[in-house]
């Protein structure tokens, strides 16, 4: 595969990268759970809901964007310690965005979802948060991820600092242990299981 180039991504362009976004991380199980079984209506759905997220990380936080023959196709974002958990305002956006796009049935369904990893997010840990890591779909297994993961952790490493992740594919435990994420918590989410990891700071 060609050099990979990682670069924070401007305002203009969190669109595009929510709805990469969408098509990367279709087949979730959660995004399965929330919206059913139609694979493009789930790529709608959640390349909105994920562009309104985006937005909002980028505001307090850094959307790393992962490009390949200047096509954007990966991202991870930043959120520093103390702004992992959206204030009213912010809960009010996503709202608006969420509720634009799901029925209210799988309005609720997310709901609880984000609940559940709000209660098991480590309130009294200052961290950095992964706020979301997707890679586009056909490229996936290619080394996108694990580039973007490198460059979260340089950036956290050099600021002495704790990571936090949540995560609906046991799959990924394996990839995030190899950056030194271990799993602290498990829990089932709407029906999917659901696990959240932590890596320590690198003194």
């Amino acid at each position: 595969m060609n050099h990979i180039i990682i670069r924070e991504l401007l305002p203009a362009e969190v669109p595009a990268a929510g709805a990469m976004l969408g098509r990367g991380m279709r087949d979730n199980p959660l995004h399965v759970s929330v919206v059913g079984p139609d694979p493009a209506r789930r790529e709608a759905v959640f390349g909105a809901i994920l562009s309104g997220l985006l937005a909002t990380l980028h505001r307090k936080g850094t959307i790393l964007g992962a490009h390949l023959d200047g096509r954007l196709v990966g991202v991870c974002a930043l959120v520093p310690p103390g702004h992992c958990q959206p204030g009213f305002g912010e809960k009010l956006a996503l709202l608006r965005v969420v509720f634009a796009q799901l029925s209210l049935g799988a309005t609720f369904k997310a709901l609880r979802w984000l609940g559940t990893w709000a209660r098991h997010d480590p309130h009294d840990q200052p961290h950095w948060h992964v706020g979301v890591v997707g890679v586009e779909r056909e490229l996936q297994g290619r080394g996108i991820g694990s580039a973007l993961l490198r460059e979260f952790c340089e950036r956290v490493d050099a600021q002495g600092g704790v990571a936090y992740l949540e995560t609906d594919k046991d799959v990924n435990v394996p990839f995030y242990e190899k950056f030194g994420f271990k799993t602290v918590g498990q829990a089932d989410v709407i029906g999917v299981p659901n696990w959240f990891m932590l890596r320590d700071a690198v003194r």
